[in-house]
């Protein structure tokens, strides 16, 4: 009779032994996947904070070349036609 409840004591034990093993895993496979899409959600913001910092710094750059002007002789130069006595002349309006 002993070697009965024995046997039965063994099944429940390796049987709760088994339920606290898998609810474990299922606890360390839920905190991986929480902490890829953490790590995951930090780089995007991240990337969005560098994008932000880009744009405003372009943006910077891009007014300041406007408020300052281009250096003479540059590619941004402004031809002006006008009429002479002689026909159209083109001149660099600076």
């Amino acid at each position: 009779m002993t070697d009965a409840r024995q046997a039965n004591t063994d099944f429940f034990a390796s049987k709760a032994g088994r339920i606290v093993r898998d609810v474990l895993a299922a606890l360390i496979a839920l905190a991986f996947l929480g902490l890829v899409i953490f790590l995951a959600a930090m780089l995007t913001a991240a990337f969005l904070v560098l994008a932000g910092i880009a744009l405003l710094a372009g943006g910077a750059y891009w007014l300041w070349r406007k408020l300052r002007g281009s250096p003479r002789g540059s590619e941004d130069d402004v031809l002006v036609a006008t009429r002479g006595p002689d026909g159209w002349t083109v001149d660099l309006g600076r």
